[in-house]
């Protein structure tokens, strides 16, 4: 049967999001291949995605239109003989990709009055293009809205995302890395430690402090706006390992061979989530179910119910609150993927 093409989010959160509309098309259509269309950076997450044949990076940034690149990509997907296209994004750009390759099916929400580039929409799309200012509903509603053209079954619940490492991968990268299997390892994402989004940095070092202490390895994961965190955390604990300079493929074994996750709002998170890591999150005032995985293992710490809707900063939360919550999640048995 025709293979299927889905055009997904160039930040790691967003695509991440969009495998559990990947699980849905695969249920639907499971004689049918599916390819994705993302930043250069995500294939190395598509690589651990169920259902996922083969991912096709587009380099250009989000502001660029990059006409040339795009064509050279629709000479590729025209070979492909595509019967189908899933836009997650509701972008102009987005939806030339599919339209230029002669996709005959072209399946998003018109949210940039992309008509004729879009030829087919979900259930209650017109609510939905009128609904302006901030996003009403979550992504992942969102994304799973597309794949279904909105027909969610009674009492079935959408799948969330999953993300597989095969076993020999990952002993390989421990062997590579000098990673000691037996040691069990607390996996930190500050996140910018210049945003709201972030936890006070003490309370990070204190935490990591404390596991060092107890035998634990403490890694520090993400990309290069972490390293100064990373930084900060070695010159209290130079025992803790920086992993921000690393490749993002090998952030994947890094987040798939740790014990336990400590993390902010991004796309870390939701990678981590997504491998079924223990997790415990911090997020500001009432943002975590708008934003957070859905991955129903993670542990969301946000500040008290007192504080106002609108506060993104996550002071309010407590080390003895997360001290608590990492310890919880490290008893409880790690769940079968899938489950």
């Amino acid at each position: 049967m025709d293979p299927i093409l889905l055009v997904g989010f160039p930040a790691v959160g967003d695509f991440v999001r969009c495998h559990s509309a990947i699980r849905i098309l695969a249920e639907r259509f499971p004689e049918r291949p599916i390819d994705v269309v993302t930043s250069p950076g995500n294939v190395s997450f598509a690589r651990f995605m169920p259902h996922v044949r083969k991912a096709w990076p587009l380099k250009k940034r989000h502001m660029e239109l990059g006409l040339a690149e795009r064509r050279s990509l629709v000479r590729e997907l025209r070979q492909q003989n595509y019967g189908s296209a899933y836009l997650m994004t509701s972008t102009i750009k987005a939806a030339l990709i599919p339209f230029m390759a002669g996709i005959p099916e072209r399946i998003g929400y018109p949210q940039e009055l992309q008509f004729g580039l879009v030829n087919r929409f979900p259930a209650g799309w017109l609510r939905h293009l009128w609904a302006f200012g901030p996003r009403k509903t979550r992504l992942y509603e969102e994304v799973c809205s597309i794949a279904t053209l909105d027909a969610r079954p009674a009492n079935v619940d959408w799948p969330a995302p999953q993300l597989v490492i095969p076993a020999a991968e990952l002993d390989e990268w421990r062997s590579r890395a000098g990673v000691e299997a037996g040691k069990p390892a607390l996996a930190i994402f500050t996140g910018d430690m210049t945003s709201s989004r972030s936890w006070p940095m003490e309370r990070f070092i204190s935490v990591a402090k404390d596991h060092s202490n107890r035998g634990w390895a403490v890694w520090i994961v993400g990309g290069p706006r972490e390293h100064d965190a990373a930084n900060r955390i070695r010159a209290e604990l130079p025992q803790a390992v920086d992993f921000t300079t690393t490749p993002l493929l090998d952030v994947m074994y890094q987040l798939g061979a740790s014990a336990l996750f400590l993390g902010v709002d991004g796309g870390m998170s939701h990678a981590a989530a997504a491998l079924n890591v223990p997790c415990v999150q911090i997020f500001g005032s009432n943002l975590s179910y708008i934003h957070g995985p859905v991955n129903d293992h993670v542990r969301f710490l946000e500040p008290p119910i007192s504080t106002p809707s609108w506060i993104e900063d996550t002071s309010g939360v407590s080390e003895e609150r997360v001290r608590e919550a990492l310890a919880a999640a490290f008893a409880e048995p790690r769940r079968q993927q899938g489950a």
